[in-house]
């Protein structure tokens, strides 16, 4: 809008109803995306979970072809924990967790990143704790599964038999 006095045009400034019906309409549909995952934000712990179980499975697999021994991923559903452990049943030692040796051991109950996930199952073969087992070529000697679980969202890591490929999925 301009009003003219004499030779001078002057604006009014300001935002029209229209302008700020769409602002609100567009902030009101972002809230509605943006909000039910903000309330599901705890499933991030359970996906942490499950990358980390990855990522160690990977470790004990690429440590066995370096270091040419076996290597251990002993899941204990029952102290919601693991272990990476070699060959004589020595836990492995984490240089980047600090602290003393023999502490490749990831607790669920302890570690806060992971509040609230539990280990449902694992399978490798029957033993009791189940035992995953990676020999000096890095090949699995058998394959099998762990299920994680976190207020009803669950992933389950699957190793394969022969190959030892590692893969996840929301169940």
């Amino acid at each position: 809008m301009s009003t003219m006095k004499g030779n001078t045009t002057r604006r009014l400034a300001g935002y029209t109803l229209v302008e700020v019906l769409i602002i609100v309409a567009i902030i009101g549909i972002a809230a509605a995306i943006v909000v039910p995952n903000m309330l599901a934000a705890g499933t991030l712990g359970v996906q942490a979970a499950a990358r980390i179980i990855i990522a160690d499975i990977l470790f004990a697999q690429n440590d066995a072809i370096a270091q040419q021994q076996n290597r251990r991923v002993v899941f204990d559903p029952a102290n919601e924990s693991y272990s990476l452990i070699d060959e004589v049943g020595t836990v492995l030692t984490a240089r980047w967790k600090g602290g003393s040796d023999n502490n490749y051991t990831v607790d669920f109950t302890t570690d806060t990143r992971f509040q609230g996930v539990v280990i449902v199952s694992a399978n490798f073969g029957g033993a009791t704790p189940q035992t995953l087992e990676f020999d000096a070529l890095g090949g699995p000697l058998s394959g099998g599964t762990v299920e994680i679980e976190f207020q009803g969202t669950r992933y389950r890591v699957t190793v394969a038999a022969f190959t030892g490929r590692v893969t996840v999925q929301q169940l």
